[in-house]
């Protein structure tokens, strides 16, 4: 069994077709379909449905999914591992991200890793689909890390790693009655309409478990149109401390809500069940050190 062959297959799950997954990996479609046709011959066993489109996993299939991509994980640990016995650290590592990072600063992050690691190559995949697809996609091996709000407990095989914790604020117009308070509670804002954001979201599921969940919100995925429409006086919202401020927070009120619900909490999302390769650890490494640092650090 050829792991180059390994390597194409997974590529065909991730793609959902033979096309698709030949132009990913750089080769001509007919040596994908030939590979595949010969790993099929080696197991005896068929593992797509080419009847479908785009085409399925048969069962023996899925059953091979998961134990490539473990083959795969073992092959690029031993490489990683031969590779760090010369004091070097290669590899790439696919990092999924919400939209928002608080005080966490991205670009230095990356800025780092090229600096002190220029052998690993970081893919950023920035995803409005929320904190709990990004989760899924480190489960399903999409992604290897996450950077997620979600303040739910992990699903088996997941765990989250901590960066940074801020409250949420009540953002509203000056005029507004509680503008001037020091602190609003959950009771006073019952009767607000609150703009949240779609389900999914880390502060979606705060703001749902501390009001109750509703069908009949407005659901904006950008701060910056949440800002501009209670701006308008169209309604109020609640968001991190650091998502609306400075410029964006201009003739606008932020007043801190007194619930220990109502935290935002950004964590690293990465699979308990593969081995972390080099890279991966050292992604991880950098977005722990960068978080504990003040926004604006160099």
């Amino acid at each position: 069994m050829d792991f180059r062959d390994l390597e194409y297959f997974i590529a065909c799950c991730k793609a959902g077709s033979f096309t698709a997954a030949a132009r990913e990996v750089h080769i001509v479609q007919s040596a994908m379909s030939h590979s595949i046709a010969r790993l099929e011959q080696d197991l005896g066993a068929p593992l797509f449905d080419r009847s479908a489109t785009p085409i399925v996993l048969t069962d023996q299939g899925t059953a091979m999914q998961g134990a490539a991509q473990r083959i795969l994980d073992a092959i690029q640990a031993a490489r990683d591992e031969v590779a760090a016995v010369s004091g070097q650290v290669r590899g790439t590592v696919t990092l999924g991200s919400t939209l928002h990072t608080g005080r966490l600063d991205l670009a230095c992050v990356l800025a780092d890793i090229r600096e002190h690691h220029p052998g690993v190559v970081v893919k950023l995949r920035q995803s409005k689909a929320g904190s709990e697809g990004l989760v899924h996609a480190v489960g399903d091996g999409s992604l290897d890390i996450a950077l997620t709000g979600s303040p739910n407990k992990p699903p088996r095989g997941i765990t989250l790693h901590p960066l940074f914790s801020e409250p949420m604020v009540f953002v509203c117009l000056p005029e507004h009655p509680l503008s001037q308070h020091s602190s609003v509670t959950v009771g006073e804002l019952q009767d607000e309409m609150i703009l949240r954001p779609p389900p999914g979201w880390g502060t979606r599921t705060a703001i749902d478990a501390a009001f109750g969940a509703t069908r009949s919100a407005f659901e904006i995925a950008d701060y910056a149109l949440m800002a501009r429409l209670v701006r308008a006086g169209f309604a109020t919202t609640l968001a991190p401390e650091s998502a609306i401020r400075g410029e964006m927070l201009a003739g606008l009120c932020a007043v801190p809500v007194d619930d220990s619900r109502l935290r935002w909490t950004l964590s690293a999302a990465v699979c308990t069940d593969r081995q972390r390769t080099a890279a991966t650890i050292v992604l991880l490494d950098a977005l722990t050190q960068r978080s504990r640092l003040p926004a604006g650090a160099r």
